[in-house]
């Protein structure tokens, strides 16, 4: 375990590239934020997608009438998720760099 740790951390000093994320912005943190804070949804979305892809109106009806009482359940935690993306976004965003890490311009 520890060398695996060992060897994961080698590769990212050797190799920089891989370490560094898309940067995003202030809006996307806090979307990222909301989205975590919304999975008590994603069982009524398939519902509704599959009600969708078989072109069946009543397997549809069902999962708006799953999602309606889990939607209220999971919006205050999207709103605290959407919070804390936002407010932790100056320690989660990256420094910009430029395609020049091995000087091959």
């Amino acid at each position: 375990m520890k060398l695996n740790v060992l060897m994961f951390m080698l590769l990212l000093v050797l190799l920089p590239e891989l370490s560094y994320g898309r940067c995003r912005t202030v809006g996307e943190s806090a979307s990222l934020g909301a989205a975590y804070g919304t999975f008590p949804l994603y069982p009524a979305k398939r519902v509704i997608a599959n009600g969708e892809k078989r072109d069946n109106v009543a397997l549809q009806w069902v999962g708006y009438g799953i999602g309606l009482p889990l939607f209220v359940v999971a919006m205050p935690f999207a709103m605290v998720g959407a919070g804390m993306g936002a407010a932790l976004h100056a320690w989660t965003k990256c420094d910009q760099h430029e395609d020049d890490w091995l000087g091959l311009k």
